[in-house]
């Protein structure tokens, strides 16, 4: 099958809590912070002012571990209205230092999903955050060797995306992402004419929250990267308008 009657030939994938876990990471920092200040407000409350914080702050510190390690102080002097000790504040750079030397956990299939598509796909990573932070989990994470291209950017939108497609002379009608957020993986790309798969993860962080439906016959879901393959030979094979995929 040639490129010219392949529905889909590029395919791009999202990187925290698509291809590795992140997000497990934020939820049990959260938690103890919520432990830090129980003395000042309670568990919701605590998350709830953290969750606030982090929507400002990702406009001026962008996405990653060290905007939301600031965000996690600004939160408890916020909370404890200034009586948060010294050592706290030194604990609370400590759990983002320890969130940025941890080790990766690959997502089930990461590998095998990888291969399978390499062999007649340009595989792109498109992954938004920190450039240092998300270059050192690409490194961490082994997976390099399979991508044409990695892309770390600031913000996921359609312009942000078409930039992208520009560079690497990608067309977007014949382009497929992959991604946990439907606000960076989906809505954008689907916007300017490729298709998108939303793989959900067990949670979702604040900025990445989603509520509505998707009405476009370029976007499915999937249950687990596994079924990916399969959707893809049948893209290029027999298409048909089902919107969703079920293992």
């Amino acid at each position: 099958m040639t490129n010219d009657n392949m529905k889909i030939v590029t395919i791009g994938f999202d990187a925290d809590d698509t291809l590795w876990h992140t997000e497990n990471m934020f939820q049990e920092t959260q938690v103890r912070l919520a432990e830090m200040m129980c003395r000042y407000a309670d568990d919701k409350a605590v998350q709830d002012h953290l969750h606030e914080t982090e929507v400002q702050n990702v406009k001026v510190f962008g996405y990653g571990i060290k905007g939301f390690t600031l965000s996690m102080i600004e939160t408890a002097i916020s909370m404890s209205k200034g009586k948060v000790t010294s050592e706290e504040i030194h604990e609370i750079i400590a759990m983002g230092k320890k969130m940025l030397k941890a080790p990766l956990t690959l997502m089930p299939h990461v590998e095998t999903v990888l291969a399978n598509l390499k062999h007649n796909h340009p595989l792109y990573l498109i992954t938004k955050g920190d450039l240092l932070d998300q270059g050192n989990k690409v490194d961490k994470s082994g997976l390099s060797h399979f991508f044409d291209g990695v892309e770390i950017v600031s913000e996921k939108n359609q312009e942000t995306y078409a930039a992208v497609f520009q560079r690497h002379a990608i067309d977007p009608a014949h382009f497929m992402m992959i991604g946990n957020s439907i606000p960076s993986d989906v809505e954008p790309v689907l916007g300017l004419g490729g298709y998108a798969v939303h793989v959900p993860y067990k949670s979702t962080a604040v900025h990445e929250l989603f509520e509505g439906t998707i009405d476009s016959e370029n976007f499915f879901e999937a249950n687990s990267l596994s079924d990916i393959p399969r959707l893809v030979r049948k893209l290029n094979g027999q298409f048909t308008k089902k919107s969703s995929i079920v293992t």
